[in-house]
């Protein structure tokens, strides 16, 4: 929108930044032309650019100032004022061209591919917050990757009511292999993707509890190399009227100058079932808000429900063209579970001891998912089984090198 208010030759235009620092070289990046300092004391040129910073434009003789841009066909950018007057267009937050930050990460790691991962970890940063962050990685890490990226803005992210920025690391986690061959086959398209119709949009995952659907978010946003951030969307509610709604429009306009991201709307039947009543018709509001989004954005933000009941959601929320296929995560067989429990032990010294007929018969003893026939088990209840088996190695084999 900035750029299509310059080449109209807006008279008066109002924008918002973090990075003051950089201004002009983005907007000489965003509209192609160099910008030049306004000073209220000079008479306006012809066909100039100009930019100024100012808290309260009504200082300003607004009206007369106007008249004279559009009489010259020149154009000032007034940058973070605190409220836009008539007669401002207001072009909202100066975006940091992908191209730019692409090209600022490689003169620091002179190597295309790499810049290019790293970027995408960067997504919705300006160039200080990117190069900030980049030294923090670099001080703390010693090296710079997707992941220390990832951890840096984390550590340092300033989330609004009821969003958070989800760290990725996971002690072990073993994708369905539905969910790694849409990871797979997906990626590309995400990332890269320039026709809308074509980027994939977001998942359901549905469940019992602990059979790692919030998980399979983490693996998701790890594989493609981007942020996740969880939106708690009964954390937005605000016994103020209007303010729940407010919350919302907040949050997914924050997600979406945040892209390429994942999206992470965890246990969505807590707020959005059928059943639930709401005399007030805050949830009935929130509910249009997040449909419509889902439906009509183009940001690169991909959204992953979970959900331990998908019958008691309505089904417009899930419908195609919102997101793009529900997956069932029903649990582990018996035959399943013993690789799993495998794949935790290898990560362990201790863990090469165990014998099959021990593991059989720790995996009969732990709690199956309730009603499930044949019996199924959670990750969560085998990966908590196998520590507890793993603590009994360990304390054997201490007991041994005693004796």
């Amino acid at each position: 929108m900035l750029k299509l208010a310059v080449q109209a030759q807006l008279p008066m235009i109002a924008v918002t930044t973090r990075d003051t620092l950089n201004l002009p070289d983005v907007l000489q990046e965003i509209t192609g032309r160099a910008p030049v300092r306004y000073l209220p004391n000079k008479s306006v040129e012809q066909d100039t650019l100009y930019i100024f910073t100012i808290e309260d434009p009504t200082k300003l003789p607004l009206l007369e100032l106007y008249k004279n841009l559009l009489a010259r066909e020149s154009t000032l950018i007034l940058v973070n004022p605190k409220k836009v007057v008539e007669p401002l267009f207001d072009a909202g937050e100066v975006p940091t061209p992908k191209k730019m930050m692409l090209k600022f990460v490689n003169s620091v790691v002179d190597n295309l591919p790499k810049s290019a991962a790293l970027s995408r970890g960067l997504g919705g940063c300006t160039l200080k917050e990117a190069s900030d962050y980049m030294r923090l990685t670099m001080a703390r890490d010693n090296s710079l990757t997707v992941q220390g990226i990832g951890e840096t803005r984390r550590s340092s992210f300033q989330g609004s009511s009821g969003l958070t920025q989800v760290d990725l690391r996971q002690d072990f986690y073993d994708p369905p292999e539905y969910l790694s061959t849409f990871a797979h086959a997906e990626k590309g398209f995400f990332l890269e993707g320039k026709d809308h119709r074509l980027i994939p949009r977001g998942l359901l995952f549905d469940g019992p509890p602990g059979t790692g659907k919030t998980a399979g978010a983490r693996y998701l946003a790890e594989q493609w190399g981007i942020p996740l951030y969880r939106v708690d969307i009964a954390g937005t509610k605000n016994k103020y009227v209007g303010q729940s709604e407010a919350n919302m429009l907040t949050n997914l306009a924050r997600l979406d100058h945040e892209e390429p991201c994942v999206a992470l709307l965890d246990e969505v039947e807590k707020v959005f079932s059928t059943s639930q009543g709401d005399s007030s018709g805050t949830t009935s509001s929130m509910l249009s808000q997040l449909l419509w989004w889902l439906a009509e954005r183009r940001s690169k933000v991909f959204v992953v429900m979970t959900t331990n009941n998908a019958q008691a959601l309505p089904k417009e929320l899930y419908r195609e063209g919102r997101i793009d296929a529900s997956m069932w995560f029903g649990g582990l067989t018996g035959e399943e579970a013993l690789p799993f429990v495998q794949a935790i032990l290898k990560t362990f010294s201790v863990g090469k001891k165990a014998k099959l007929t021990q593991l059989a018969d720790m995996i009969q003893k732990t709690p199956a998912i309730a009603g499930t026939q044949p019996m199924r088990y959670s990750q969560a209840a085998l990966t908590k089984a196998t520590y507890a088996f793993v603590k009994g190695l360990t304390k054997q084999a201490l007991s041994e090198q005693d004796a």
